[in-house]
């Protein structure tokens, strides 16, 4: 049973671990006046949260320094390299831009399918 579940956990981060890179290599750099802004945003400055993600070894500091990023929510060291921050749309395009940004996404809740027994019954 333990080997199941070493297993069933290396899957998972294997899985997670993949999707930075998937998206990657979709992206594709937006200047800023392709950007959509915000509902009431009259100068074209609203900020608005996002979560970017950084490529292994990136200094999150220096990319924010880099790129003008002063109203940060959290920076993240552990599992993942990145922060969370306020950001306006010549932020994000700015942030696109650098070959040391893996992910540049939205913040917002995400609701996770409930979990139960295997097809076998046993958790």
């Amino acid at each position: 049973m333990p080997r199941t579940v070493l297993a069933a956990v290396l899957l998972c981060v294997a899985a997670v671990g993949a999707a930075p890179v998937a998206q990657a290599r979709a992206r594709v750099p937006v200047a800023p006046s392709q950007l959509q802004r915000p509902a009431g945003a009259e100068d074209g400055r609203a900020a608005e949260p996002y979560v970017v993600t950084l490529a292994p070894g990136a200094d999150p500091e220096r990319v924010m320094r880099e790129t003008g990023v002063t109203r940060v929510r959290f920076v993240y060291r552990e599992t993942i390299r990145g922060f969370a921050a306020d950001l306006d749309p010549e932020q994000v395009a700015a942030l696109w831009a650098r070959p040391d940004v893996v992910a540049v996404e939205r913040d917002g809740e995400v609701v996770g399918a409930p979990v139960g027994p295997s097809v076998t019954g046993r958790w």
